[in-house]
């Protein structure tokens, strides 16, 4: 187990940073950074003579790298580590109690047994056959049950199914059109309302500033006036000076204090100000009691509608792996929910020549594949590392043999997952970083809205969403970037 780990972490050492995956071809550029010969290759194909290094963003010319054939040997060799054991275990299958081979099959039991089971207690009086002859009978078995399902499906389509779907999409159209027109029509009454209020207060203001000048130029009259009385009775000879100068200050004083008695603001327009205050009062509080319950009754829906697309997922078929479409170093388990990338080095595995097979990408499809209606699946993401993935949809007519270009041009719709970081793949050698990395991810494609979206299952958050014109049939699209990494398929 510890040598296991031990060419476990040696694989991640010597893993291409562009692709993720296992040096292929590896070669070394000026500024000492290795990557694999073909995806270094097409990342200078963006360039004219210089290009950026992936990794330090050094600046180097074009034809500046040379093959690591040092580093080439040692990922062979990190790739064979434990193959041989791995393949002597997997080579024949034993008896779990008591290690011998196992040869015959229970029909009642459903089990696999060797001499010994065969012989004992247990088993003896059962109906027990060898396993070759057991396996013809049961893919017999098999085979009748998929023409009576083929029946069933026959049966099960027909253009009243249709008509309800399209009805059903159609009023969902409906609702998402008259919310779209009421809540527009609510808005322009409120920006209406905004725009009045707004105006009636710059009314006030404009009255007010100008009340406000008119007393400014009352007081600077009036303050004239006191100031050149008491200078005229200050230059009189003193005789004059004396005469009534008690009435001169008992007048002006008296005048200067019902001046400052008066208010600038005029009563009137205090009132309107108090009228205007009262009914945007009002207007506030019914705004805040109409937020508050439009809040809550939000959460309470929003609730409720997770709640009812948790049953929906239940209700609808399954997501299971495609094995037809399987990279061949990709085990499945038997109910088609789990995909492990075997650690089998890349040398060992031959091209299937089969075309619906994906190769040399270790990449698999999901089924059913989809062209209409909405369909949701999570998945579950283990194994060194994290278990670095690709996930997402894929058009059916995506390519699928030789090197592949991730990209929606290509169609591929996908989130590229790494230990610690999680990209959306946009184009040709360009991605989005986005913020969160969960370890469990669920897909979600509406067909109808041409959307891909992807969304935290334990937390029910937003993380990504593609804007798709799909051009025909999609399935469920996986590619597995290391040895060891697990996919398994909820529901």
């Amino acid at each position: 187990m510890a040598s296991q780990w031990f060419s476990i972490d040696l694989q991640q050492e010597v893993s291409c940073p562009i692709c993720l995956d296992i040096l292929q071809d590896p070669v070394t550029i000026d500024c000492g950074h290795n990557f694999c010969h073909g995806c270094i290759t097409q990342l200078k194909k963006t360039s004219e003579n210089f290009f950026q290094c992936p990794i330090c963003k050094s600046s180097l010319k074009k034809d500046t790298f040379s093959p690591n054939w040092l580093l080439g040997n040692l990922v062979e060799r990190i790739q064979a580590i434990n193959f041989s054991e791995r393949w002597s275990e997997e080579e024949e299958l034993r008896c779990p109690k008591h290690g011998e081979k196992l040869h015959y099959f229970c029909e009642e039991d459903g089990e696999l047994l060797c001499v010994v089971c065969h012989d004992s207690k247990d088993h003896k009086s059962h109906n027990m056959s060898v396993i070759e002859e057991a396996a013809q009978h049961h893919q017999e078995r098999i085979q009748l049950h998929v023409g009576i399902l083929q029946q069933k499906k026959q049966v099960y389509s027909n253009d009243q199914d249709e008509e309800k779907i399209s009805t059903f999409m159609a009023q969902v159209k409906f609702e998402k059109q008259r919310i779209q027109s009421e809540f527009k029509h609510l808005q322009q009454i409120l920006e209406e309302e905004e725009s009045y209020l707004l105006s009636s207060m710059e009314c006030l203001e404009k009255e007010g500033i100008k009340e406000c000048e008119q007393y400014d130029a009352a007081v600077q009259a009036q303050f004239s006036s006191f100031k050149d009385s008491l200078k005229s009775k200050q230059q009189m000879p003193p005789r004059q000076l004396l005469q009534d100068i008690k009435g001169t200050l008992h007048r002006n004083g008296e005048v200067q204090f019902q001046f400052h008695s008066t208010t600038p603001i005029p009563l009137d327009l205090q009132k309107q100000l108090n009228k205007a205050k009262s009914r945007h009062d009002c207007i506030i509080r019914s705004l805040r009691k109409c937020g508050d319950q439009l809040h809550a009754d939000r959460k309470k829906y929003q609730a409720k509608f997770l709640q009812d697309m948790r049953t929906t997922r239940r209700q609808s078929a399954p997501v299971t792996f495609d094995g037809d479409s399987a990279h061949p170093a990709l085990s499945l388990s038997r109910d088609l929910k789990t995909v492990i990338a075997d650690m089998i080095p890349q040398d060992c595995i031959e091209d299937p020549g089969e075309p619906q097979r994906f190769f040399p990408s270790r990449c698999v499809l999901g089924s059913p594949g989809f062209s209409t209606g909405r369909h949701t699946w999570e998945v579950e993401r283990s194994g060194p590392r994290g278990g670095p993935c690709v996930l997402g949809v894929a058009w059916e007519q995506a390519p699928r043999q030789g090197s592949l270009t991730l990209e929606p041009a290509s169609g591929f719709w996908v989130l590229r997952f790494a230990r610690f970081k999680c990209q959306a793949l946009t184009g040709s050698n360009t991605w989005e970083d986005l913020p969160v990395c969960p370890r469990r991810v669920g897909v979600c494609v509406d067909l109808q809205e041409k959307e891909v979206s992807f969304y935290d299952p334990d937390t029910n958050n937003h993380i990504y969403t593609f804007q798709a014109s799909f051009p025909g049939k999609i399935f469920p699209f996986f590619r597995l970037l290391f040895s060891g990494t697990q996919l398994t398929l909820n529901p």
